[in-house]
């Protein structure tokens, strides 16, 4: 069960993180493109999976048991896919562990990209750019 507030942690966590490497992308750009810059951040490393374990678990959990992925973005999709390729390797080394246990510790791990399209990634950086001068949405 997720504690109060969990939530707002978590996204301003990967707000922040999306943040930092949008200023780091435009302090090192000669010619600032930001459909570029945002499409870069999008397809960058990020510090973990930007999900939940408890949602990791269920859809993980239901792939285990054979059934498709529920209706979902492609991005999001790979997502999933990443974490059950993980899952898969992981499993055999810890056999005393739960599926949650193991998932916890995969989305935890550093992820290949944010799996966010750049549109949400655009958005996400309009939002905290309008935020940060004084506006409140």
């Amino acid at each position: 069960m997720k504690s109060p507030g969990s939530v707002v942690q978590f996204t301003r966590c990967r707000n922040l993180e999306i943040l930092r490497l949008y200023r780091k992308l435009i302090a090192q750009s000669k010619v600032v493109s930001m459909s570029d810059i945002i499409r870069t951040i999008a397809d960058s490393p990020s510090s973990r999976f930007w999900v939940s374990e408890e949602r990791a678990a269920i859809v993980i959990s239901a792939l285990i048991k054979g059934r498709p992925l529920p209706s979902m973005t492609r991005t999001k999709r790979r997502m999933y896919l990443e974490i059950y390729r993980r899952y898969r390797l992981l499993r055999p080394k810890c056999p005393g562990l739960t599926t949650l246990e193991i998932v916890s510790a995969i989305v935890n791990q550093p992820a290949p990209s944010f799996y966010l399209t750049p549109r949400t990634v655009g958005e996400f950086i309009y939002r905290m750019k309008k935020n940060r001068n004084g506006s409140k949405s």
